[in-house]
């Protein structure tokens, strides 16, 4: 044998023992990869089974188990993927497997997230857990948790970097079509409850302080009927004032709002012009208060004519809902029973059943029923607040923070705390019903008043079209219409609008409802906007409370700082339609423009307590225009022509991007 062939000889026994190390070593791992994944995937089913029952049957020490094996598995498959994950993006070529493993990066991040999470809320809500388990555990339940969470703050910051990281990464995974089906469903089922969690833990280390922990919290809750809308949602017809104080409702009193003014015994306010002009209001009293359509603005009028009517100390917030939030209420916490109307209210029937009980009553005389026709509102209240309180084990939290998130995205339900913290959390989540300052985009907002005394808002329709004419030279004027359509039958009455007119012919609430529809109109544009031309809306003054004959286009009026706002006043009799348009300069801000690229961004707003009602947009690019990408993807585009429809159940905002050639 050769001399070269001995030296090679070694140096071929060294490569062939390094293949097999190297092979020894991919086998191991693969090994332990293969015991993790079937781990972890084993642990899926017994999570869904351990989960079944809901949090009040979960066995706090069996879910910590889990937890705490869910997060040795993926440490243990983090460690032993590390070294691959480098390579994982290229592999996209793999028959089958490719797009699983191009996302594996971000699978990795979030199983490391998402345990990491579920440890630290086992950390801080074990006790927690106990307590939901505890049948006997009833009326304490809502102040025994309260500290729970006071003490868990630290936990609560570390679960939500958890949970900004397992987003980040969920927001890396495109084309989720092509993933596995086991994966598909679970991805699925985690964008339905990621934003849920996520916004609790915004919202949750400020629960005790809310709770009154450190005192208690004084909260006015208005109730505001859509039927009759308002801007921040209806006309306000009861109040409440509760106070909390650890956990506990204190004290929770509910009147009808006409009774909350002491306009006999002290001077108040003139109200805001319209007022006085469309109703003949020559007081600003509390049920008038929520005049404009920025909650917060509206909240604090609200507060302040409280305490001045009722002697009141200075208050801590208010919380406004309408007929629909109370529906979504009931459905979450079950049947409300109140015993003094001999009435058990579901879902189903709670709207009937408060407008059944604003009727007059067999035998009831009109003076007395003058006073007593929203007493039903504080019975409604009293029952809810033992309902919840009974029966605080039994509710499912799930379907209630879904409920009431629902509320809160379509405006049934918004809340306003003075506290600045709070606020800016409360704003930060877009729950306490704030409209923008200055926005540096195109805004629009519809905002009706329904200034008729009357409950027509129930059966009248309003439909959106909206169009934005883009011009070369980076301007755009945008054009209006809002038409309204009141299918009520057309009967020969007279549109006669006024309180006492109403409350001679109200035998029932339906009565109020196939009336004649005043609407003070107004719409919100972006700062620095500039009518151009808008309709003229006529009305008899025979039809009016004044007298006095109405004939006008539209107005620009100064309304809310930071937005231009114009405004009219129209009436839509029974069985009729009215168009009102407008057609406005908007300012240059609205399209914004950086290295030959444009975007156009609207933000649509919702006027609280409306039902979704259609929405048209039309875009329309300039004639040299490219575009680059619309969000959402438009219905159809014709020509240089977007154009979207949908219907306005909550805030929407639609992105152009664009470049010219």
């Amino acid at each position: 044998m050769s001399k070269t062939n001995k030296s090679r000889r070694p140096a071929r026994l060294l490569a062939l023992g390094a293949v097999l190390l190297l092979l020894l070593w991919l086998g191991l791992k693969g090994w332990r990869i293969a015991q993790a994944a079937q781990s972890l995937l084993a642990r899926q089913a017994e999570a869904e089974t351990l989960l079944a029952g809901g949090l009040t049957t979960l066995d706090p020490d069996a879910a910590e188990e889990l937890v705490l094996s869910l997060r040795r598995d993926t440490m243990t498959l983090k460690t032993e993927t590390a070294v691959f994950m480098p390579i994982a993006p290229y592999l996209g070529w793999l028959p089958q497997v490719g797009p699983m493993a191009v996302n594996a990066p971000h699978y990795m991040e979030m199983a490391d997230s998402g345990t990491a999470t579920a440890v630290y809320a086992l950390r801080g809500f074990k006790p927690a857990l106990e307590l939901l388990g505890n049948n006997e555990i009833t009326a304490d339940l809502i102040p025994a948790l309260t500290p729970i969470i006071a003490d868990a703050r630290p936990e609560l910051a570390a679960m939500s970097r958890e949970l900004d990281k397992l987003a980040a990464a969920r927001g890396q995974i495109e084309n989720l079509e092509d993933q596995p089906a086991q994966l598909q469903t679970l991805i699925q089922q985690m964008d339905d409850w990621l934003p849920l969690a996520q916004t609790g833990l915004k919202l949750a280390p400020y629960a005790p302080q809310m709770l009154g922990s450190d005192g208690p919290r004084r909260y006015l809750i208005i109730a505001q009927n859509e039927d009759e809308l308002r801007a921040t949602g209806g006309f306000i017809s009861g109040a409440g004032l509760v106070t909390v104080e650890n956990g506990r409702i204190a004290n929770l009193d509910f009147q009808d709002a006409n009774q909350i003014d002491n306009w006999l015994e002290k001077p108040y306010d003139f109200p805001p012009q319209p007022l006085y002009d469309h109703m003949g209001l020559e007081l600003f009293l509390f049920r008038d208060a929520n005049f404009w359509p920025d909650f917060p603005t509206s909240a604090e009028k609200a507060m302040e004519l409280y305490q001045y009517g009722q002697d009141s100390p200075p208050l801590d917030g208010v919380i406004a809902v309408d007929q629909r939030f109370l529906q979504l209420l009931v459905e979450a916490v079950g049947p409300i029973n109140i015993s003094d109307a001999d009435l058990v209210i579901n879902s189903d029937n709670v709207i009937e059943s408060l407008q059944a009980a604003w009727g007059i009553q067999d035998g009831e005389e009109v003076r007395d029923w003058l006073f007593d026709r929203k007493a039903f509102i504080g019975l409604f209240a009293a029952a809810i607040q033992t309902q919840i309180e009974a029966n605080a084990g039994q509710i499912d939290p799930v379907l209630l923070i879904e409920n009431m998130l629902q509320a809160i995205e379509a405006k049934h339900l918004q809340i306003y705390m003075r506290d600045p913290a709070l606020a800016m959390v409360l704003a930060e989540l877009g729950w306490d019903g704030r409209l923008p300052h200055a926005p540096q985009h195109d805004f629009l907002m519809v905002v009706e008043s329904n200034m008729g005394y009357n409950k027509a808002n129930l059966i009248t329709k309003q439909e959106i079209a909206y169009q934005v004419q883009m011009q070369a030279d980076g301007t755009a004027v945008a054009s209006l219409n809002v038409n309204y359509q009141h299918p009520g039958q057309a009967n020969g009455e007279p549109c006669a609008q006024g309180a006492t007119y109403n409350i001679e012919t109200a035998v029932s609430y339906q009565n109020l409802v196939n009336k004649c529809y005043w609407n003070y109109l107004r719409v919100y544009a972006p700062p620095n906007s500039q009518l151009i031309n808008s309709s003229r809306h006529i009305i008899p003054g025979e039809t009016l409370y004044s007298g006095q004959d109405w004939d006008s286009p539209a107005q620009t009026v100064n309304d809310l700082a930071g937005l231009t706002t114009f405004a009219n006043f129209m009436m839509v009799p029974p069985g009729e339609r009215l168009n009102a348009n407008y057609v406005y300069q908007l300012p240059a801000s609205v399209i914004q423009s950086a290295n030959g690229n444009n975007q156009y961004q609207l933000t649509l707003f919702k006027q609280a307590g409306t039902r979704p009602s259609p929405v048209s947009i039309a875009v329309i690019l300039p004639e040299q225009a490219i575009l680059d990408g619309a969000t959402p993807p438009p219905t159809r585009i014709e020509s240089n022509t977007l154009y979207f429809q949908f219907s306005l159940e909550s805030n929407s905002v639609i992105m152009v991007d664009y470049h010219n050639r």
